[in-house]
């Protein structure tokens, strides 16, 4: 059984835990545990405690992409584990690190308005975590799956550009191939759990289909960058949801209000909220 726990969402109905604009997500089945982002600092890990949930001992974590409102809790986690004799392993996309911000690109030149970015140092996250990059599927553990970077299929909409990013020291408009989510599998199908979905919540679909052999969709679980969606894009969505017959919807974070009206049967997620799969 997969139980999802919402550590950090942008939504707090309960007045002993934090909001924070992002998304931090624990899965647990079994033994294994998966972090999935932390937010943008250390609140993830307060509301943790005040679930009585201790991540003290955790192994593994991923990141859904590199902007700062999933990865900026990295340094809070380095805190906790500084006296850890085994380090933990944080699944992620390579350009998860790369310099990133809001902006746009003007005869050739950057303008910048604000970082996306988490600011980190990739050396110092080095020393707290055995780091896997990838850009291809990876198994963690034997429960979840990483999907790595999701081909972009062109009749598709909402895939574009978001931002810009500094690659091989030049800024080129930032497309954000880090953008991934993780796959469990249960009885009633794929459990997608996604953290913006920047590169397209059917894309993703597609990919955890095509990777693990399965079609039936047991539920979409995260951010899907809605909120500013265009009426031809959000029909998509719809018309795509019920095509491949997702079962549950939870859409949460970056979908929005208009977004997630959208959704067929949406149940939206806040912080503290646990979902449970079989």
């Amino acid at each position: 059984m997969l139980t999802l726990t919402v550590l950090i969402e942008n939504i707090s109905l309960r007045d002993n835990l934090i909001p924070t604009k992002g998304l931090s997500i624990l899965l647990e089945d079994g033994d294994e545990r998966l972090l999935l982002d932390t937010g943008t600092d250390g609140a993830f890990l307060k509301n943790a405690k005040a679930l009585g949930i201790s991540l003290n001992d955790i192994d593994q974590i991923a990141l859904s992409h590199g902007h700062y409102d999933h990865a900026g809790g990295i340094p809070a986690l380095c805190e906790l584990f500084a006296d850890r004799a085994q380090q933990p392993t944080l699944t992620c996309h390579p350009d998860c690190f790369i310099e990133r911000h809001l902006g746009k690109l003007t005869g050739g030149q950057p303008v910048l308005v604000r970082k996306l970015d988490a600011g980190l140092d990739e050396g110092t996250v080095r020393k707290c975590f055995n780091v896997y990059e990838t850009k291809e599927p990876q198994p963690i553990g034997s429960k979840f799956l990483f999907l790595g970077e999701i081909p972009r299929n062109s009749n598709f909409k909402g895939c574009g550009a978001f931002g810009i990013a500094k690659h091989e020291g030049k800024f080129v408009d930032d497309f954000l191939y880090d953008d991934t989510g993780i796959v469990w599998k249960g009885q009633d199908g794929l459990v997608i759990i996604t953290g913006c979905s920047h590169s397209g919540i059917c894309n993703i679909i597609e990919r955890a289909q095509e990777v693990t052999g399965e079609k039936r969709i047991a539920a979409i679980v995260g951010g899907l960058h809605l909120h500013a969606a265009s009426i031809p894009h959000l029909y998509q969505i719809r018309r795509f949801f019920k095509q491949v017959g997702v079962q549950r919807s939870h859409a949460c974070h970056c979908t929005g209000k208009w977004g997630a009206l959208w959704l067929p049967d949406n149940k939206p997620i806040t912080t503290g909220d646990v979902l449970t799969f079989k």
